[in-house]
């Protein structure tokens, strides 16, 4: 889950020229809405997931003052989940990172100015941490379903009506139990300029009835949930103003990618009043829309993506992205203009007029947005592979300093580690009793094997097996929990699996003497047991018979693991199951399927 979070200027300070516009900023002498949201977040049920508070600054002066704010908001806070505050030193050092690496052309890919670039800082730290499926929420917004992330996980990257879910959008609550905008309903400018009437008109539509999922042509930037195969490959267009996220559901379509709407998935809004002019706001409604509509216009046909035409967003945007759109934009800022001089408020209309001449000249895009967004999508794409197979640890390295890792948790941890190696090293000897594979071996066995073995402890984030290791050791994990990630020899990284207390690793290798393929990290503070390849081998060599009941478990517990596995795995595992069936021989298998 991310939370990007925006912050101003102290209240007497207020805006100055040159600084970053955003809807309400909180000031940085103000408490703003931060707080509440992180409260809501107990509300939560599962927990089990990684939270990210991306810190952003209107202005490069406030930087250090913004990320110092927002840290020691979120320790006051204590959120319910592993959280990480993310800000403008992180981001520079990512910058650093790559252009030490020679990748300077890549630097300004990754920005903390404007909403689109925050969004896809919103994507990158996920990628960079491992995450399959980023879940965005503003820092405005609350929680007041249990089930939410439930709910968010629930259809992601499955399929449905014969289509991938790549993405699901949720929708907003307003205070009133609606969820429609907050707007008055009656506003003279808007007569021509009917954007809420075709917000309506599309969320009933999508959003109330039957069935749960529908596919949508909005989404909202704070309910939106994205698979790892949508973000890695498509990014937001950091030539948006605003409405960034709807502007996403047109790239990830075109892109062949699809956003359902669940009517079960909502979050409750509760944003502060907006601190800029009406005229402002709707000058940058005017840049992104006609932005939109010559990306949908300049569309020219790629390998393996869709022309799209604004009718297939309709009611909204497509009602805005129209030939229409021009006309909308000149009535209803004469509108504006006129109700701006009726209260006397010249400047204002000065703005509104020149709203106007803008539309019809620098908003225009210059070049091709459609051919534009396509070049970044491409530096997207590279910084993303040259990630991955360059840079991951030192990118996840940089995000752990953000970790906001409360000092009870710390203590503990430290507590434990203090404990286990205060043991003398005869205590540290296993106790295999309680292990499963070993229940049921002869007692005499159970002595032999517990010569060999060693307990060992392994904190938070500390790996226990990297990718292309030859340490073969068979692991028991007797507390804690471990993920498991695998990576091919490109660019893609997954998490395979979630093991805990009970678990064992390392059958695999220990069967095939093979370098490892998969890398394994503690999820939370760890001890396993272990048992070295050699070792046992030495052991079994003398004990036939104790060589006979361990390959008949070995193999069940790689025919096991061939079922489950994910299919990049199964060779390697499938390889492993035959090398242990051979020697086994087929009759000590028992009854198994061909499958099996």
């Amino acid at each position: 889950m991310v939370i990007p979070t925006y912050w101003a200027r102290d209240s007497q300070t207020g805006w100055k020229p040159g600084d970053i516009i955003y809807d309400h900023p909180t000031p940085l002498d103000q408490e703003g809405t931060l707080p509440r949201t992180l409260e809501s977040l107990n509300v939560l049920e599962d927990k089990n997931f990684y939270l990210v508070v991306l810190a952003c600054s209107t202005a490069t002066d406030i930087e250090q003052a913004v990320e110092q704010r927002v840290t020691e908001m979120v320790r006051t806070a204590k959120p319910p989940i592993e959280t990480y505050v993310v800000s403008h030193s992180h981001l520079h050092a990512i910058r650093q990172a790559l252009a030490t690496a020679g990748r300077e052309d890549l630097v300004d890919v990754l920005s903390l100015s404007g909403y689109a670039n925050i969004r896809n800082m919103c994507l990158f730290v996920p990628y960079v941490l491992g995450a399959e499926v980023a879940v965005l929420i503003d820092d405005d917004e609350l929680i007041d379903d249990p089930q939410f992330m439930k709910k968010a996980r629930e259809f992601i990257g499955s399929r449905f009506m014969g289509q991938t879910i790549d993405g699901v959008a949720g929708y907003y609550v307003n205070s009133m139990g609606s969820y429609y905008d907050d707007v008055p309903e009656e506003i003279h400018w808007m007569t021509y300029w009917d954007r809420f009437g075709s917000k309506r008109e599309a969320f009933d539509q999508v959003i109330p009835g039957e069935p749960r999922l529908k596919l949508t042509p909005f989404a909202f930037g704070g309910c939106m949930v994205i698979h790892r195969s949508l973000f890695r490959s498509v990014p937001f267009d950091p030539n948006i103003t605003r409405g960034e996220d709807i502007d996403y559901v047109i790239n990830a379509r075109m892109f062949g990618f699809k956003f359902f709407l669940d009517n079960q998935l909502y979050v409750q809004h509760r944003p502060p009043p907006k601190t800029h002019p009406t005229w402002q706001r709707f000058r940058e409604d005017i840049f992104r829309l006609l932005h939109e509509r010559a990306k949908i216009n300049g569309q020219t046909p790629q390998v393996n993506m869709t022309i799209l035409d604004a009718q297939d967003f309709d009611p909204y945007p497509g009602e805005f992205l129209r030939e229409t759109l021009d006309d909308k934009i000149l009535k209803s800022n004469l509108i504006l203009a006129l109700d701006y001089l009726a209260n006397d408020r010249i400047e204002d209309t000065k703005e509104t007029i020149r709203n106007i001449w803008l539309a019809n000249t620098k908003a225009i895009p210059k070049d091709n947005p459609f051919e534009t967004y396509l070049t970044f999508q491409r530096r997207w794409r590279s910084l993303r592979k040259f990630t991955s197979l360059e840079l991951r640890e030192v990118f996840y390295d940089i995000l752990q300093r953000g970790q906001i890792y409360y000092e009870e948790e710390r203590r503990l941890e430290e507590a434990r580690r203090a404990e286990f190696e205060s043991t003398t090293k005869a205590m540290r000897a296993s106790t295999l009793e309680g292990v499963p594979f070993f229940k049921g071996l002869a007692p005499e066995y159970i002595e032999m094997l517990r010569s060999i073995s060693w307990r060992e402890f392994f904190s938070r984030d500390e790996i226990l097996l990297r990718k292309g290791s030859e340490d073969h050791k068979l692991y028991f994990i007797t507390k804690g929990t471990v993920r498991i990630t695998l990576s091919d020899d490109s660019e893609e990284e997954m998490e395979l699996a979630e093991m805990g207390e009970g678990e064992m690793l390392g059958e695999v290798s220990m069967v095939i003497d093979a370098p490892h393929s998969a890398t394994v990290t503690a999820s939370e503070p760890t001890e396993v047991v272990t048992i070295d390849r050699k070792a046992l081998f030495e052991l079994m060599s003398k004990s036939p018979e104790l060589a006979s009941q361990l390959w008949h478990r070995l193999a069940h517990s790689l025919s096991n693991r061939l079922r489950h596995s994910n299919v990049r795995y199964m060779s390697q595992v499938r390889e492993a199951y035959d090398v242990a069936d051979s020697m086994l021989g087929t009759g000590l298998l028992g009854e198994t399927s061909d499958d099996e």
